[in-house]
This record gives structure tokens, sequence and C-alpha cells, in this order.
């Protein structure tokens, strides 16, 4: 019998990239973890669990997981944007926009809680529009405790999207971030996604109102074909959206987490939130159950298989290729690619934008000339 071949080592220099990628995560990490645990851990005792088992079924009970749209639809209607600065820049303007969010909390307990909180019922968007409508509008949203307009420039390229690509560009800012992030959080998205688990499926449930509203307010007022692109977590709400909403022409999730409850449950072995929560009586499985109304896992997408592209990164620690491969296989395995880089040191992230705009032109959402 041979033996299989040993496979080569990768070049010294591609490790060490390899290392300090992997060690900007494994940091990240670290300290969404210390993040999560300035939450508190939650129910101790196993009736504290039963009885929040009790309110999560207004979110996982099996009528509403049949028709996510019964919790996950805003109010018909398209909101009023008002512009709160605006100036002009090459071909268009970069506007900033704002409106009224749509949602409304689904229990009373969380009500009273939501009602303390400002800032996080205006919505914030930013926009970069051509004088005539683009050929496609992309709507982005960001990950997990950033929302800052000018990182997000900078990390999605908006000037090569809006400028090279052509593309009409709004930037979405999720609630308890940034913006909207309410006066008694310490730091942006603090709040969302937490350890609380009722309040986390009510913030996904605003962000579901807020982003489908935003989505009518671009198609009438742009009239072009719609879709949309996030990075972890936005990536992880853009996979949801495009589970709920057949209004989107595309979509393009980037290092996106399948589930959230396995993203968190994973990363948290060993943690004292974890093992106290186990000694109450959660499991893995209850978990998933307690946040499987967002879940993109739940859901089938409602994006055209061929207008579905997952993007990946090689070195990844936060959402490593397996974890992407489990919405890669529950997508029936649209088109896919790896950049290379990992979730916070994101080198050869402009890789990406060109296989961005490979996909829109040949979709025909693009002209050919934008083919690299």
């Amino acid at each position: 019998m041979h033996a299989l071949p040993v496979p080569a080592k990768p070049p010294l220099p591609l490790r060490m990239v390899a290392r300090v990628l992997a060690g900007a995560d494994h940091l990240m990490r670290a300290a969404l973890r210390r993040m999560m645990m300035g939450q508190g851990l939650g129910p101790v005792h196993p009736d504290e669990l039963d009885a929040l088992f009790v309110e999560l079924a207004r979110y996982n009970a099996p009528d509403i997981l049949a028709d996510p749209d019964r919790l996950l639809a805003p109010p018909p209607g398209t909101p009023a944007l008002t512009t709160l600065e605006r100036r002009a820049i090459a071909g268009g303007r970069t506007s900033h926009y704002r409106f009224a969010s749509p949602y409304r909390p689904v229990s009373p307990t969380y009500a009273r809680e939501y009602a303390a909180y400002d800032r996080v019922g205006d919505v914030h968007v930013h926009a970069w529009e051509h004088a005539r409508p683009a050929p496609a509008s992309l709507v982005l949203v960001h990950g997990w405790a950033v929302g800052a307009r000018r990182l997000h420039e900078l990390e999605f390229s908006i000037g090569a999207l809006y400028r090279d690509l052509g593309l009409d560009v709004y930037f979405f800012v999720q609630p308890f971030h940034g913006e909207r992030k309410p006066s008694q959080a310490r730091f942006s998205g603090q709040l969302h996604p937490s350890t609380d688990l009722v309040r986390t499926n009510e913030a996904f449930i605003q962000t579901c109102h807020d982003l489908r509203a935003l989505l009518s307010a671009i198609v009438e007022r742009r009239g072009a074909p719609v879709g949309m692109m996030g990075s972890s977590l936005g990536g992880y709400t853009s996979a949801l959206i495009a589970s709920l909403d057949p209004r989107l022409d595309f979509v393009v999730p980037i290092m996106a987490p399948a589930s959230m409850a396995q993203l968190m449950w994973d990363h948290g072995e060993g943690d004292p939130f974890r093992r106290t929560a186990e000694q109450a009586g959660m499991t893995r499985e209850r978990f998933h159950h307690a946040w499987a109304l967002h879940s993109p896992l739940t859901h089938q997408p409602k994006v055209p298989w061929a207008r579905r592209l997952i993007i990946g990164a090689a070195h990844d620690v936060l959402v490593t290729p397996a974890d992407v491969d489990v919405l890669w296989h529950h997508w029936q395995r649209p088109r896919r690619f790896t950049f290379t880089g990992g979730h916070i040191l994101q080198v050869g992230r402009r890789a990406y934008i060109r296989e961005l705009a490979r996909f829109l032109t040949d979709l025909h959402l693009l002209p050919p000339r934008t083919r690299s």
C-alpha cells in the first residue's frame, strides 16, 4: 500500500501572514466574548429558563416559523426619508437620510424596555446616488460592534462600487449600532446581539422591518434592480432578508455565519456563560430554537439560485470556511468566492469587489465593461 503524499507546507511568508490574520481574529473573538459576558449570564435556574422559553414561544412557535412574515414584514407603505445632509459628488450626490423605524415591539415586556432607548427608533442610511438611476442599487449592511460610515467606506470600497461599477449604494446602520447606539450603551453593538435572547429576537425583527422598508423606498425612488451585500453580522442579515423578500435581485453575504446561535454556542465552549446556561438546562438544540426565527437556516431563500454569491475569507477564525460551508450547502451550493485574509484584517478584500463585478456582469445587471 502506498502512503498518501504529504502536502507541501505553504511558503514561510504566507504562513506568517496567516498567523497574523488568525491572531487578530483571536483577539477580536476574546473581545466579543467579554462584550457578551458584560450583558449578564441570563437565567441561572431551570425554572427561570423554562419561563424564558415560554416567553420565546411568541417568536418560534410552529405557525410563526412557517410564516415568518407575521413578525418580520413591516407595515404596508413606504417610509418618508428626511435628508439630513447632502453634497455633490462626481456624477451625482451623497446623502445622509433618516426615517422613523416602522417597528413596534412584539413582547409587551420588551416594549417597556425599548421605550427607554433613545436613537434606536431613527433609521440612518448613507447614500451615494447617481444623477440618473444606476443599472442596479446595492444595500450594504455592516458587522457587529461597528457602524461608522467612514470605516465602511473603506471596508466595502464604496468609491469603487459607485464610481467603477456604477452602482447606487445605500449603507444601512443596524439597530443599536453607530448613530443608533442608545445612550445606555457603552459602545456600538453592546446591546445587540447579546445574551438577552428576547432583545436579540426583537432587534432582528426591527432590523427586518427597517431594511424591508428601506427596500420599498429605494424601489420607489430609483426603480432599478436592488440587491444586498453585508459583512459578518451584516452578511447574516443579508442572508436573512434574502430568505424573506422576493424583491431582492441578488444577494452577497460576506463572512456570514449561517446561524448566530451556532456561532455563539460553538465559540462559547468553556465560557462561564455557556457552563451556567447548561447547568440551568440550556442545550445546543434549545439555544438554536430560541433564535430560529432569524436564522437563514430556518427558511428557504427567495433570491433565485443564480443570483446568490457567498464570499468567505481563507484565514477567518471567527467565521471559518467550515461555517461558510453551512450556508453554502443550505443554499444548494451557489456561486462562491474566497479571498485571502481574516475576519478583521481583510487582506485582499479588493478581490471580492472584482468578483462582485463579474457576478453582476454575468447577471446582465452591469455592462461588460466592468468585467475584470
